[in-house]
């Protein structure tokens, strides 16, 4: 497994130093989200087919792990080369990549981004985003990384944890759609005069970063889908330590590492400091701020309206 983290990570690392060369002789920001979101594509795939294993590899893989295999185990994979869970992990994460990566695309076409206004014609301080968002996309999607890389006949049948967080995670990606929807048409219809205006209905009237909100769920509920698989692969390591057969010799030698998983623990709530205290609403907020700092209907709708957590509105709209 941790042959595969690497692997993919790397595949990570050079994908956006590739994306920062041609960026860089460019000087444009325009396909940085969209590189953004085509590595999170390319670890999922990565860490799910492993296009580096030969089928005489995952046999004998397969083979090894047989003694350490729940039947329960087992019967979920026999049928097919990938789980359950992985294939819902995958998919979900892929969803969300081609969703935002269009999204951020289309906006970045458009509108241009001001973060890059500067560090665009600096190499040095342009290739530190580019390295940022490599760390971003490694550590975001991690706990799908870790369960791709665990193989299939160890994976737990699915229960009501996996469950509850595809749920969690639909939830949170019709919301983060439904808010960047409603804030593209309100764009739309005002026109130049959104410079001097804001949004304050839907889902804007319950949080002033809704989207953020739902961005943030959705990566729960990725981590409480794939968490799921973590404990029997550490009772498979643990088995696999304990067998006469020298660890080094079988295909889960470091099968999964105790730190790792931890920090897939945390990857959601990395994902949520990072949108609530350091590049997403930090950043607008300071924008809104000095846009809007002469418009009195936006300082009362900030006060009354919830930073993040959607709550019901003191004032649903303003008169």
């Amino acid at each position: 497994m941790t042959n595969v983290l690497l692997l993919t990570f790397l595949a990570d690392v050079m994908f956006q130093l590739f994306g920062f060369c041609i960026a860089a002789f460019l000087q444009t920001e325009k396909f940085y989200d969209l590189a953004g979101s085509a590595t999170f594509l390319l670890c999922t795939y990565l860490s799910l087919f492993k296009p580096w294993e030969s089928q005489v590899e995952r046999q004998y893989n397969r083979e090894m792990l047989l003694p350490f295999t729940k039947s329960e185990a087992l019967a979920t994979s026999e049928n097919g080369r990938f789980h359950a869970r992985q294939v819902l992990a995958s998919g979900t994460t892929g969803l969300w990549a081609l969703y935002l990566g269009a999204f951020l695309f289309k906006r970045a076409l458009h509108h241009g981004d001001r973060r890059f206004d500067k560090v665009k014609k600096n190499p040095r301080q342009f290739l530190l985003y580019w390295l940022v968002q490599a760390t971003w996309v490694a550590l975001t999607a991690l706990p799908v990384y870790l369960t791709n890389a665990i193989p299939a006949q160890i994976h737990s049948q699915i229960r009501f944890r996996d469950i509850l967080g595809l749920i969690l995670w639909a939830g949170g990606f019709v919301f983060e759609v439904a808010a960047n929807y409603q804030k593209e048409k309100w764009r739309k219809e005002i026109g130049p005069d959104y410079k001097r205006s804001f949004i304050s209905h839907g889902l804007w009237s319950l949080s002033r970063h809704p989207n953020y909100f739902g961005e943030c769920v959705l990566w729960f509920g990725s981590f409480l889908l794939c968490s799921s698989a973590f404990p029997a692969a550490l009772q498979v390591q643990l088995q696999l330590q304990g067998a006469q057969t020298p660890l080094h010799h079988t295909p889960a030698a470091g099968l999964v590492s105790a730190w790792l998983l931890h920090l897939a623990f945390f990857s959601p709530i990395f994902v949520t400091v990072l949108i609530t205290r350091v590049s997403g609403i930090p950043l607008l907020e300071r924008e809104n701020d000095r846009r809007l700092k002469d418009v009195v209907a936006y300082w009362r709708y900030k006060k009354q309206t919830s930073m993040f957590v959607p709550t019901w509105p003191r004032n649903v709209g303003l008169e």
